[in-house]
């Protein structure tokens, strides 16, 4: 599958998911966004992000909400109310709590075993309401940071029945960070593959990706990407379509769009690459 977080995300409504369908020439598999726990479920953009067999995926990240007092329940009232919301989705909903957690730039960093018990507590109030159609993705960053025994990914892993899927994030800086240079597919992600498939069996995403422009040639590292083999538990890619710290977008220049246009309409993935 291939997905895409779009500028805005679906809180501009499916015209940015529309107009990157078009450049594609391909509809999405995954419609991928992020919220914060000051808003509350929003049935109307699960709703729309699921149209047409889309997988609507959230990123719901708890900024000032510490894991020590999730874990303690001091938002259960939220987490119930969001859950009932969820239920009423008009098919699979997929949740990424806590994204990132392994890095130091999340503030639900630093405290695996807190962040276990406030996943485990958001999961149990999920299932309690019959939100089943939810499956929960762990998605740490691809590598840790600060880079200590104590901040392994695997610590902060809140166990087999409560993770649908394993996913990571990672991204070639190319020239806008210097100190880490242009990498390969292949060497962003292969340790961290390697690591996060050792928790369990379950179906692997890459649920934030992009390539910068700068340093190399954005439009080979894509062909390069889609040709790379030896991650066959690779499900989907979701890319992360922004002009932010770098121009990660898929229409950043010409070459690069007909890349994307070329690989996706040739059905070659990392996935299905041998």
């Amino acid at each position: 599958m291939f997905g895409a977080f779009t500028f805005g995300g679906v809180w501009r409504g499916m015209d940015p998911i529309y107009e990157l369908e078009l450049d594609l020439g391909r509809r999405l598999d995954i419609v991928h966004w992020f919220t914060n726990w000051d808003n509350p479920y929003f049935p109307e953009l699960v709703a729309m992000a699921s149209q047409g067999g889309r997988r609507p995926m959230i990123s719901w990240q708890s900024y000032d909400r510490s894991v020590e007092d999730i874990a303690a329940g001091k938002y259960d009232a939220y987490i119930t109310e969001w859950a009932r919301g969820a239920a009423t989705a008009p098919g699979l909903l997929y949740v990424r709590p806590f994204p990132e957690m392994n890095g130091d730039w999340t503030p639900w960093n630093g405290d695996p075993e807190g962040l276990k018990r406030a996943w485990r507590r958001i999961v149990d109030i999920f299932d309690s309401v019959g939100a089943t159609n939810v499956r929960w993705v762990f998605s740490p960053n691809v590598a840790d940071s600060p880079r200590v025994p104590e901040n392994a990914m695997e610590l902060y892993y809140p166990g087999d029945d409560y993770v649908d899927v394993l996913a990571l994030d990672g991204y070639n800086w190319g020239d806008v960070l210097p100190v880490v240079g242009w990498r390969s597919f292949e060497a962003i992600f292969r340790a961290g593959y390697d690591r996060v498939t050792s928790l369990g069996t379950q179906p692997v995403w890459i649920a934030e990706l992009a390539s910068s422009n700068v340093g190399g040639d954005k439009s080979d590292w894509v062909r390069e990407m889609f040709a790379t083999t030896g991650f066959e538990r690779i499900e989907a890619l979701v890319w992360f379509n922004e002009n932010k710290e770098a121009d990660w977008r898929i229409d950043s220049d010409v070459a690069t769009l007909r890349a994307f246009r070329q690989m996706l309409s040739s059905g070659t993935t990392v996935a299905a690459a041998r």
